[in-house]
């Protein structure tokens, strides 16, 4: 991940809130605002899948961010090639599958590509002149793939949880399912679960080791000696094991 920082903010945040918001820009396209109590500059972050993150400190002035924003552009995409060169996006075609729908292309006489994901079905139409490998078409597809995936990630995902939870023994808060792509799962202070979409592209075991994962964050906030000797005693000893399968697996495209 490229980054790069200006000169220091000393300015309080009033409240330790961290916010995201996206916005397009004119000439980078879609850009991440994130507000963060922790930050100590402004920052501006590029990531493997081309997502730009511009990080504002609480109590800087947002025009000075965009306008920090403008002024690191060129750098900006120079940092989209280089990612790119190291992590090309594979191209989607069919066949190609999630758990519940499969993807079907119609190149057809329109002018636009429309995406439609239902009964099953995730369904991509877009302009004859167009091929699937195009990078508008690509980022449709993939769009209605992670459709597909929130569909039945909300549909699994809160009932799995609440099974697992009450087969060991467990209570948890509220389970929420978002399109999180830097950790597979979190669990707040309050016992709050949220669970990546990204999820559905495991099988079943690893799905609920990221869950039993979780749910003992209810009984140790940390990774500690305790947590481990926990999720491993719940895993059956398979904890690392299954860890490493985990790792096999990328959150990301």
């Amino acid at each position: 991940m490229f980054k790069r920082k200006n000169t220091r903010v000393s300015k309080p945040c009033p409240q330790p809130v961290s916010s995201r918001e996206k916005f397009r820009h004119p000439l980078l396209g879609e850009i991440t605002l994130n507000r963060s109590p922790r930050a100590r500059r402004l920052s501006i972050s590029v990531r493997p899948d081309g997502e730009v993150r511009l990080t504002i400190p609480c109590g800087d002035n947002e025009r000075t961010a965009l306008n920090f924003l403008d002024q690191k552009s060129a750098w900006i995409e120079q940092a989209r090639v280089r990612m790119l060169a190291r992590h090309p996006k594979q191209v989607i075609e069919p066949p190609y599958s999630t758990r519940s729908h499969t993807l079907r292309l119609y190149p057809c006489a329109c002018r636009t590509i429309r995406t439609r994901v239902g009964e099953g079905i995730i369904e991509v139409r877009y302009p004859m002149e167009l091929r699937y490998e195009a990078a508008e078409v690509q980022d449709a597809i993939r769009k209605g793939i992670e459709q597909a995936w929130r569909t039945e990630a909300q549909a699994d995902l809160p009932q799995r949880t609440a099974r697992l939870a009450g087969q060991l023994g467990f209570r948890c808060g509220a389970v929420t399912v978002r399109n999180a792509r830097t950790r597979w799962g979190s669990c707040s202070a309050r016992d709050d679960i949220s669970l990546s979409i990204h999820l559905m592209k495991l099988p079943d075991e690893l799905i609920d080791y990221v869950i039993i994962h979780e749910l003992c964050h209810t009984i140790h906030k940390n990774h500690g000696p305790k947590f481990h000797k926990l999720l491993d005693r719940l895993t059956g000893g398979h904890h690392l094991e299954l860890r490493r399968r985990l790792k096999t697996y990328s959150t990301r495209w």
